[in-house]
């Protein structure tokens, strides 16, 4: 499978009917790249369903575009009780099928599903199978131990198991989709040479729509009940090891004595909420950095903001920071997997090593001492994403590759009833 595909020598064909499944419908990364997906894909005439197996608030978004929900019957039961693990993921299965058949399902597409990949790769040997398509949004795409907290003695054996199940079902998809070039290298490592050929990469795109509309900075300010000379700094990201929030946290506590008008807002949840308040508490800045928890109103937030942040410790390409660069602020990423590809250091913000709160700290004092700067680095990063990470264009090439490899599938299916 080639790295890229033409969207301009495919034709626009059939209208297709295309599945996304992915685990919940929570405020999310790879949450908001469904949702802007089926958007789009709909927009240019498909028939999109998404399905998942724990409902959330990006459902009644969804829906309001005219696409279909389904809610699976969630997983209760894990391996270590066999049996009724077997039967929930037959049960599993049969809805899928059930719902494959009622939508007349074309293409498949998963996400963040880990284990119930495997599962959605049986659909392979359905009498009229469609296309079927595993998302990697990480780089470090297996399991973590934030996955495993109460099982952390299962981390290893999992992974094992994760990697040759990933190599064995491999014959029965039709390809890999990673959301940048470091991702399709991580696939290759980790699970073998035999799944660089059906891996190309898609860049993750951002609905530009949502986040270039003028918003009432003072009024977010009074909301928050802070002063109107306050300067924000928005960060967006669950509250997990990855994310790095502990390193910026400990910049905050060396840049804030030198600006005291700087406010930290910390837009997420997760399970390191209760630890990283208490460092806050520790080091003093309960007033200067506040957790917002999970919020609907990011385009506004980020609209109201200074400059963004993302301190993450490893990506896959995040589509908390692509948003940040459509609403022209000027970024601070670390330099790691997907941060690096989508910035370009010194012109739409800067780059600093992940984990190293000094050079952190160093590169917020820069934006703030450099109000003028930032803002042309603001200008630099919109327009980087208009150019490069539109949802139109994501899209786009979805459509193509489902197309492509839609026609070779139909043929195949129309080889199997004529042959009866």
């Amino acid at each position: 499978m080639k790295d890229s595909i033409d969207i301009e020598t495919t034709s626009r064909g059939d209208s297709l009917h295309v599945m996304h499944i992915i685990l919940n419908l929570d405020i999310g990364g790879a949450q908001e790249v469904v949702r802007t997906l089926v958007k789009f894909i709909a927009r240019d005439g498909h028939q999109p369903v998404v399905c998942t197996f724990k409902d959330g608030p990006l459902r009644q978004e969804i829906e309001r575009l005219g696409i279909p929900v389904e809610i699976l019957p969630d997983r209760r039961h894990s391996i270590l009780v066999p049996h009724k693990f077997i039967l929930e993921i037959f049960r599993i299965r049969r809805e899928l099928i059930r719902l494959v058949r009622k939508y007349q399902i074309d293409i498949i597409q998963t996400h963040l599903l880990q284990g119930l990949d495997f599962l959605v790769a049986t659909l392979h040997f359905l009498e009229k199978r469609p296309s079927i398509y595993w998302t990697i949004h990480n780089y470090n795409f297996m399991l973590q131990r934030d996955d495993l907290p109460r099982f952390q003695w299962l981390l290893r054996p999992k992974r094992f198991a994760y990697r040759l199940l990933y190599s064995l079902f491999t014959p029965w998809i039709d390809g890999v989709i990673a959301v940048s070039g470091e991702v399709k290298e991580a696939i290759t490592q980790t699970i073998g040479p035999k799944i660089k050929h059906k891996t190309m990469v898609i860049c993750n795109g951002v609905d530009l729509d949502r986040y270039q509309s003028p918003v009432n900075k003072q009024l977010i300010q009074k909301t928050l009940c802070l002063a109107e000379d306050a300067r924000l700094m928005l960060v967006v990201a669950m509250l997990k090891e990855q994310k790095g929030h502990r390193y910026l946290i400990d910049a905050a506590a060396k840049v804030v004595p030198q600006f005291p008008d700087l406010y930290i807002l910390l837009v997420g949840d997760g399970i390191l909420m209760k630890e990283l308040q208490a460092q806050t508490k520790a080091l003093g800045l309960e007033k200067q950095i506040l957790f917002l928890g999970t919020r609907e109103d990011i385009p506004d937030l980020l609209a109201g903001s200074d400059f963004f942040v993302l301190p993450s410790l490893w990506e896959g390409l995040p589509m908390s920071l692509i948003e940040a660069m459509a609403a022209g602020l000027p970024i601070i990423a670390t330099e790691v997997s997907g941060s690096k590809q989508v910035m370009v250091p010194g012109v739409t913000g800067l780059l600093i090593p992940p984990g190293d709160s000094q050079k952190l700290a160093d590169a917020i004092v820069e934006i703030l001492s450099h109000p003028q700067q930032a803002t042309e680095m603001g200008r630099a990063a919109q327009q980087r994403v208009e150019d490069e990470y539109s949802a139109s264009k994501q899209a786009r090439e979805h459509i193509a590759l489902y197309q492509q490899k839609h026609q070779v599938t139909g043929q195949l299916n129309f080889e199997r009833e004529t042959t009866k």
